[in-house]
């Protein structure tokens, strides 16, 4: 019976991972309007700052009377590695 648990448990954690996502385009020029309207659609408000790194701003903000850790970080895209990169074939 536990090794049911474990591959379950195994089996829906693997499908979280794989869940699908769909990318929408924020106009140019409107981040700072879509990272707003996202914080305050979540009721963060009375928001202290404390930037951690050149990448990274932590906030902790009241969310329903509870004090709430925020954390925006920008991470670089990580480019794919093509294994065929500057390799030529000719017949």
């Amino acid at each position: 019976m536990q090794i049911f648990v474990i591959l379950f448990m195994l089996f829906f954690s693997v499908m979280a991972v794989d869940k699908p996502r769909l990318w929408t385009r924020i106009p140019k020029f409107y981040v700072d309007d879509r990272v707003n309207y996202f914080i305050n659609n979540r009721g963060l408000n009375n928001c202290f700052e404390f930037q951690e790194t050149e990448n990274n701003l932590l906030l902790k903000c009241w969310k329903n009377n509870k004090l709430t850790d925020v954390s925006i970080m920008i991470e670089p895209g990580k480019r794919k590695k093509n294994r065929f990169h500057g390799l030529t074939i000719s017949i």
